[in-house]
């Protein structure tokens, strides 16, 4: 098939499913066209079988802003007219399948359109008053519309109003990359030999909890040694410096910044604290069990889905800073519970969310809807 992903390029889940989603397809044969305002970060060298195009910004001195929607459904129109694709997959509601229905109006090409939502473009962004209907209508005009658990199909069906077959792709892990760590030897960087490593990766904004990742482990360091070591960048990493302070836990707390390879860091944890206040999915904490690391999480939206409490991971209420940071303490205490927790993570990995289980899940969508009529 041919086949062109619409995504955003950055570090992070929709992005990085988008992009392990292409190069797996590509894998298999088909031919996958990214399109985006700039290379995906997992494309940094030659692959075969994928393209990208990149969109290029259409300034008018009219307008304050670039006409980013109108440049990407420029674009899509042209990668259709030049390669023949047969399904345009967009990854986002908006702006990427509004293009994409925006371009087969105007293209005389004949093209299905998946999408893919991820969770803030219907939970966040979508409900959003002056974009509710175009969300709404892209959801609705797409050929086929997946989404990523079954908390965010039963959420789009009820907050969108929809009559309309969603379906349930979990995002999906590659296991020969994310894996135990088969050498210790750069731990040393992160904390000191009898430093438990305790972390915490996300974009920090509020929606992550990362004051409440700071309470958690200021609890449990209270009883155990260890190091907080904070995975990425964003917004709220100034509020972080200063509640470190406040909470006088400056000289346990090591910042990463961005890390495009996690997967070269995550096994070095000896559990990954993740209290989300909302998680379509968890892709971390689907990475951490694949690396046979231990998950503390909080419990709402499509986290159950993914981890089994007590058997690869425990979840609580977001808040509940006290209850996080006794099974903070706990797997961190007990050698025997931490492996086996770890080692039934990558099981569970390998057998339900392994990337030759879901891949070909979406091929068989993407069939479904060329063989349906427009």
């Amino acid at each position: 098939m041919n086949i062109a992903i619409v995504c955003y390029p950055t570090i992070g889940g929709s992005g990085l499913i988008a992009t392990e989603l292409g190069i797996g397809l590509a894998e298999l044969g088909h031919n996958v066209h990214f399109i985006s305002y700039s290379t995906p970060f997992k494309l940094s060298s030659y692959r075969e079988n994928i393209s990208f195009h990149s969109v290029d910004p259409i300034n008018y001195p009219l307008f304050n802003q670039s006409l980013y929607t109108f440049a990407l459904t420029a674009k899509i129109i042209e990668v259709v007219n030049d390669y023949e694709i047969d399904v345009v997959h967009a990854h986002y509601s908006i702006p990427h399948s509004l293009c994409a229905h925006l371009a087969r109006e105007i293209s005389d090409k004949c093209f299905k359109i998946v999408t893919t939502l991820h969770g803030t473009d219907v939970t966040i962004v979508g409900q959003d008053k002056p974009l509710y209907p175009i969300n709404k209508y892209g959801i609705e005009k797409s050929d086929h519309v997946t989404t990523v658990s079954q908390f965010q199909k039963d959420y789009t069906l009820q907050e969108f109003n929809i009559d309309k077959t969603v379906h349930v792709i979990y995002n999906f892990i590659d296991t020969e990359v994310f894996k135990p760590s088969e050498t210790h030897c750069r731990r040393s960087s992160l904390a000191a030999d009898d430093e438990k490593i305790v972390m915490h990766v996300s974009n920090f904004r509020d929606v992550k909890n990362p004051i409440g990742a700071l309470k958690s482990f200021a609890e449990a360091s209270k009883q155990v040694k260890a190091r907080l070591v904070l995975v990425g960048d964003g917004p709220e990493l100034l509020k972080i410096k200063i509640h470190c302070r406040e909470l006088d836990i400056c000289d346990k707390v090591k910042y990463m910044g961005k890390v495009d390879n996690v997967e070269s860091i995550l096994p070095l944890a000896d559990c990954v604290l993740q209290p989300s206040h909302r998680e379509s999915f968890g892709m971390v904490l689907l990475e951490s069990m694949a690396c046979e690391v231990p998950t503390i999480s909080s419990n709402v939206d499509g986290i159950p889905e993914v981890i089994v409490h007590g058997e690869t991971g425990y979840m609580e209420e977001p808040d509940d800073h006290e209850a996080m940071a006794a099974h903070i303490v706990t797997v961190l205490t007990d050698p025997e519970l931490n492996a086996r927790l770890g080692q039934n993570g990558r099981q569970r990995a390998i057998d339900v969310f392994h990337k030759d289980i879901i891949i070909p899940q979406y091929l068989r969508c993407y069939q479904s809807a060329c063989d349906s009529q427009l």
